[in-house]
């Protein structure tokens, strides 16, 4: 969530507007993320989740990064049985994100306890400059 998000603010000028809504249903969860910012071209929908794929390839372009964030992003969504897809009406027409993961019973607390005396690997991982990566490992 924290890359769709950070993307969309960065790519709305000042004036513009950030949504974001978060709907329970029965056996799924919906997280949209909408902008009325630079948009994305209808050639480069299809692209926008490849790795290393950027809109803007030039080394003039205005935002930086790998073009690894929305890479990850599916890939982390997927891996929990979701999908994601992007939807722009073109160049300065704003972008919507839609993730959709499936829901599962929360695990009790007794079985979060469990999982902790065993250990519990957490990794996180952004290509922000101002932000690091960071793997620790939970212990009792």
């Amino acid at each position: 969530m924290w890359n769709l998000l950070s993307n969309a603010i960065k790519c709305t000028p000042e004036g513009g507007r950030v949504d974001v809504t978060l709907e329970q249903r029965p056996s799924e969860a919906s997280l949209v993320v909408t902008d009325t910012g630079v948009g994305i071209s209808p050639a480069f929908l299809p692209y926008v989740f490849d790795r290393f794929r950027q809109a803007e390839a030039s080394s003039t372009r205005t935002h930086g990064g790998l073009g690894l964030g929305l890479a990850i992003v599916r890939h982390l969504v997927e891996l929990h049985g979701g999908t994601v897809r992007a939807a722009s009406a073109g160049e300065g027409q704003g972008t919507t994100f839609t993730v959709i993961v499936p829901l599962r019973a929360r695990p009790s607390l007794a079985q979060d306890a469990e999982a902790l005396r065993r250990g519990a690997n957490v990794f996180s991982v952004d290509s922000s400059a101002t932000s690091a990566c960071a793997a620790r490992t939970a212990t009792p």
